[in-house]
C-alpha cells in the first residue's frame, strides 16, 4: 500500500509540475541594462575539485550513506573540505560565469547522499533590478525544472539541457529537476550587496579596533575558539574567509563520546559540555559575528564537538556566515536573550546535525536563512535550567529536512515555551517517516513536559513536499499530567505530502491541547474546514482531509 501511495504522490508531483509549466509559461524578461552583481569565491587552496581530491562522486556522497555503521557514516575526513566544485552544474549571468559550489546532504528516503549544489551573488538591492540565471548540466540531464519556494513567482524554461530563470529580487532560489526530486538540487542565494571596508571602518569607530577582529579571504585553522566574558566584541570573517575546525578527538563508538574531556569546558558553557564547541561565546555581552565567511566542521567526527553556540549571552547579532557539516548541533542559543539571526546558511549530512537551535531564550529572531540538514531545521526547546523560551519569531526561512523535523517545538519542554511565530517560510522536502508521531514539517511535539506552552503561530507556510505529516501537534510523553498545549494556530498553510496533519493528546484527562487550523490547503486543494477551532484532552486523532 506504501508504495502504491509513493507511486500516486510521485505522479501527482509530476504531473503538477508539468501542467504548471504548461498552463503558466515561463517568462524570460530582458536583464537590466549595465547589471552589475558579484558573486561569492572561495580561496582556490580550500576548494578542490572531485578529479583533484582522487575521488569519484559516488565515492564522496557514499559517506553519508546510512548502510555504513553510525559513526562510520557521521566520521569526518580532511581528504577534501565540505565545500567542493560542484561536478554537476555550470553558472552564468549574462556573459559571466559564476562558480558552482556543492557540499554532501543526506536523503532519508533513500538513505544515501548526494550533493547540494549552489551560488552566491551580490546585487544593489536599493535599485530595480532583472537578471537572467542559466545552468547547464554537466553530467545531469535537465528537464522539467521548478524553482522554490513557489511565492518567489519564478518560472523556469528548459532547453538543449540547459536552464534559464528570469530572477528581480534579493532571495533563496531553489532549483529541482527530473520530476522534482531530491538529487542535484541547486540553490542559488541573491543577497544585497555590502562594502565591507566600510562596514568594517564603522564597527572600529564604534567598537575600537582592538574589539573587531577581522578575518580576510584566505583558509584558517583552528582547534577551537573559546570566548569567555568577552562584551562589546565584533569577529568579521570577509567574504572568502575559510574556516577550518582541527580534528582532535577520535570517536568511533558511543563510549567514545564520553572519553575525552577538555580542561574547564564544563564551566564554560551553560548547557554542560565537556568539550568546547567550534566556537564557543559564554557569558558575552553584545557580540557581533559576521561577515560572507564559511566555518567548515568537516574534519570532526560524529559528535567530537558542536558548532556555533552561545550560552548565557546577551544582545548577539550573527549574520552572513555558513556553517558546513557539523557533527553535531550547528548553531545553538542557550539561555540567550535578544539574538537576532540573519541570512545564516547551514548544509550538513550527518545525524543530530541540527541547523538552528534555539533553546530556553528570549527575544530571538531568525530571519531570510536557509538549512539543508540531516535532522531538525528550525526549532524551539526549553531544555534543563530555569528559563523558558519566548518571543522567538522566524520569518522568511527555508528548509529542507533530511531526518526529522522543519520548523517548531520539539521535544523538550522543561521550561514554559510561549510566543513563538513562523511566518512566511517554505519547505523544499522532508522525507523522514521513521516516526510519524513524532516527526513532521510544522510540529509541536512534546517529549518532555514539566513546562508548558502557550501561543505557537505557524503562518503563511509552504510545504512543497512533505514523505510524513506535514502538520503534527503531539503530547508525545504517555506520562504526562496536567500538560498544557494553548493557542497554537495553523494559518495560511499549503501543503503536498503523503500522510494527513494530525493533532493528538494522550490518555490523561488532565491534559490540554488547543489548536486553530485556519485556510489549510492541500495538494492545491482547501481541506473543507477553512476555519477549525477544537479543544482536546482525551487522547483524540484529528484527520483533516
Amino acid at each position: 500500500m506504501q508504495a502504491i501511495v509513493k507511486f500516486l504522490f510521485t505522479a501527482f508531483t509530476v504531473i503538477s509540475v508539468f501542467f504548471s509549466n504548461l498552463l503558466s509559461p515561463a517568462t524570460i524578461y530582458p536583464e537590466s541594462e549595465n547589471f552589475d552583481f558579484s558573486f561569492l569565491t572561495y580561496p582556490d587552496e580550500a576548494i578542490i575539485t572531485l578529479e583533484e581530491a582522487g575521488l569519484t562522486e559516488q565515492e564522496l556522497v557514499g559517506r553519508a550513506s546510512a548502510e555504513l555503521p553510525e559513526y562510520v557514516q557521521s566520521g569526518g575526513y580532511d581528504d577534501i573540505n565540505g565545500i567542493t566544485i560542484s561536478p554537476y552544474y555550470t553558472a552564468k549571468i549574462g556573459d559571466t560565469e559564476i562558480p558552482v559550489y556543492a557540499s554532501v546532504v543526506f536523503i532519508r528516503a533513500d538513505d544515501t547522499g548526494t550533493l547540494q549544489s549552489f551560488s552566491e551573488i551580490y546585487v544593489d538591492a536599493d535599485e530595480d533590478f532583472s537578471f537572467n540565471i542559466e545552468l547547464t548540466g554537466a553530467d545531469v540531464k535537465l528537464q522539467n525544472a521548478v524553482v522554490l519556494p513557489a511565492s518567489h513567482g519564478v518560472q523556469a524554461v528548459c532547453k538543449n539541457n540547459t536552464v534559464t530563470a528570469s530572477i528581480n529580487k534579493t532571495g533563496v532560489y531553489t532549483f529541482l529537476f527530473n520530476g522534482a526530486n531530491q538529487y542535484y538540487g541547486y540553490t542559488l542565494m541573491v543577497r544585497e550587496k555590502v562594502d565591507e571596508d566600510a562596514e568594517i571602518a564603522a564597527y572600529i569607530e564604534e567598537y575600537g579596533e582592538d574589539n573587531v577582529w577581522v578575518l580576510d579571504k584566505g583558509v584558517y585553522e583552528y582547534d577551537y575558539v573559546n570566548l569567555v566574558a568577552h562584551n562589546n566584541l565584533v569577529i568579521y570573517l570577509r567574504e572568502g574567509a575559510y574556516v577550518i575546525a582541527n580534528h582532535l578527538f577520535d570517536i568511533n563508538s558511543a563510549e567514545d563520546e564520553n572519553k575525552y574531556f577538555e580542561p574547564n569546558a564544563w564551566y564554560e558553557n551553560a548547557i554542560g559540555l565537556t568539550r568546547y564547541p567550534f566556537l564557543n561565546f559564554y557569558q558575552c555581552n553584545n557580540i557581533t559575528l559576521t561577515g560572507r565567511g564559511v566555518i567548515d566542521l568537516t574534519r570532526l567526527d560524529r559528535r567530537e564537538r558542536r558548532g556555533v553556540v552561545f550560552t548565557a549571552c546577551n544582545n548577539v547579532n550573527v549574520s552572513d556566515i555558513k556553517i558546513i557539516n557539523s557533527p553535531e548541533w550547528s548553531f545553538i542559543a542557550y539561555g540567550c536573550t535578544d539574538v537576532d539571526i540573519d541570512q545564516v546558511d547551514i548544509i550538513g549530512n550527518r545525524g543530530n546535525c541540527d541547523g538552528f537551535a534555539i533553546c530556553n531564550s528570549h527575544n530571538v529572531t531568525v530571519d531570510n536563512c536557509f538549512a539543508r540538514v540531516a535532522d531538525d531545521t528550525f526549532e524551539v526547546k526549553a531544555l534543563g535550567g530555569s528559563m523558558g523560551s519566548k518571543n522567538i519569531t522566524f520569518t522568511n526561512c527555508i528548509a529542507w529536512g533530511g531526518y526529522a523535523r522543519c520548523f517548531g517545538i520539539t521535544g523538550e519542554v522543561e521550561n514554559p515555551i510561549s510566543d513563538v511565530t513562523f511566518r512566511d517560510c517554505a519547505v523544499i522536502y522532508r522525507d523522514g517517516i521513521w516516526d510519524n508521531d513524532r516527526i513532521g514539517s510544522l510540529v509541536v511535539v512534546a517529549e518532555k513536559t514539566t513546562g508548558s506552552i502557550d501561543g505557537v503561530l505557524f503562518e503563511n507556510i509552504e510545504i512543497f513536499r512533505d514523505e510524513g505529516r506535514p502538520i503534527l501537534v503531539k503530547i508525545y510523553d504517555e506520562e504526562a499530567e496536567n500538560f498544557e498545549m494553548k493557542n497554537i494556530v495553523f494559518k495560511n498553510i499549503s501543503y503536498t505530502s503523503y500522510m494527513m496533519p494530525k493533532i493528538a493528546g494522550t490518555d490523561s484527562d488532565t491534559n490540554t491541547v488547543q489548536v486553530t487550523l485556519d485556510n489549510i490547503t492541500s495538494c492545491g486543494k482547501q481541506l473543507p474546514f477553512p476555519k477549525l477551532g477544537f479543544t482536546i484532552g482525551k487522547y483524540c486523532d484529528i484527520i483533516t482531509e
